[in-house]
């Protein structure tokens, strides 16, 4: 028995307030990098789809989303359509209101697919002697509380769960001893918590700072039941780019933009379309007022999202609100973009450069 499993595809999601052609670009990325998996779920062929929630990004997702899972899901079908899909809800595609199940719920009229959005539901696979439990996000919240057991009469016995199994809001006790598998999701990385039991983690970099999982890989797990291996199969994703701290001396603008300069033109194939951090120590607002006009704007240009985290602000002694207004009262009224990425830098010693 092969197993595919997926989770937190978050299909909707919008960031940086950049769109091409009428479209979020970062919304655009997850839907590629949903596309992307399933063409790769397609040539490992499994018996099993499994998708651990978190959907979409949201509970009203925009129509956009759903034509992306919908494709996906035709695909899926197209090409194997002996191969069953069962997701379940997360805590981001799941509504607040109980009576209402989410578009999720939807997906079940689908042929092969199995969706559970609110309470838990097992599936009975009669060509393969297994048994699916599928636990949902809100499942853990409804009394009673699920308490799955494997069925000694199946060969396989599996789990999809969105959340912390045994402990935190899930709170489902579960022995991987005692299933064949354990498809869990909720956290954006991979991870393999036991022989039988694993996070899939996230297609694409969609945490609020992206930049913490650069090195990570993105992509998906294929689970061989037979043989108990659990192997992670990346798919490629927007670059994103953390940059090393680098220190600035105070109290120079020109060496501050040289050494801003600098970093960016050592990044591999360079910072277009990237998502960039870079991290500096020692600069003050002053300096940062004192960087030629246009300069991060023209960077912010380059990249998908540049990041500036500052550190330290060294030899501060004036509120933050006065060094900003002092700062941005230099500025030529008339220059409003550069007004409001200064505005970001300097509110709270970070920005972010859209």
């Amino acid at each position: 028995m092969i197993v595919a499993h997926l989770s937190d595809l978050h299909l909707g999601h919008r960031a940086f307030a950049r769109s091409e052609r009428g479209q979020n670009v970062r919304e655009r990325d997850l839907a590629v990098a949903f596309q992307r998996a399933v063409e790769a779920v397609i040539e490992e062929s499994p018996d099993l789809v499994l998708i651990s929630g978190d959907v979409f990004d949201r509970p009203d997702p925009p129509p956009s989303a759903l034509v992306a899972l919908t494709r996906g899901l035709e695909a899926l079908h197209s090409a194997l359509p002996g191969t069953r899909v069962l997701m379940v809800g997360g805590a981001r595609d799941t509504p607040r209101r109980t009576e209402d199940a989410g578009a999720l719920a939807a997906l079940d009229a689908f042929p092969n697919v199995d969706a559970a959005a609110d309470r838990a539901r097992t599936v009975l696979l009669s060509r393969h002697s297994a048994q699916i439990v599928l636990l949902p996000y809100r499942s853990a919240l409804l009394e009673p509380r699920p308490a799955p057991e494997p069925d000694p009469r199946r060969r396989w016995n599996l789990v999809v769960a969105h959340g912390r199994v045994a402990q935190g809001r899930l709170g489902v006790p579960l022995d991987d001893e005692r299933w064949s598998y354990l498809a869990l999701g909720g956290l954006h990385s991979f991870r393999k918590v036991g022989d039988r039991a694993a996070y899939a983690g996230a297609l694409e970099r969609v945490g609020p700072a992206p930049w913490d999982e650069a090195a990570e890989e993105k992509g998906f797990v294929v689970a061989d039941l037979s043989t108990r291996s659990i192997r992670f199969r990346p798919v490629p994703g927007r670059p994103v780019v953390d940059l090393a701290p680098t220190r600035v001396p105070p109290g120079d603008s020109a060496a501050l933009q040289a050494r801003i300069l600098e970093v960016t033109r050592e990044v591999p194939g360079g910072i277009e379309g990237k998502i960039v951090r870079i991290r500096l120590k020692g600069p003050n607002p002053d300096d940062v007022r004192g960087l030629q006009p246009g300069f991060l704007a023209g960077l912010a240009d380059q990249a998908l999202h540049l990041a500036l985290d500052f550190e330290s602000w060294e030899g501060v002694t004036e509120p933050p609100l006065s060094m900003r207004e002092r700062a941005l009262a230099n500025l030529s009224s008339e220059d409003d973009r550069a007004r409001a990425l200064l505005e970001r830098v300097l509110a709270g010693a970070n920005g972010s450069l859209p």
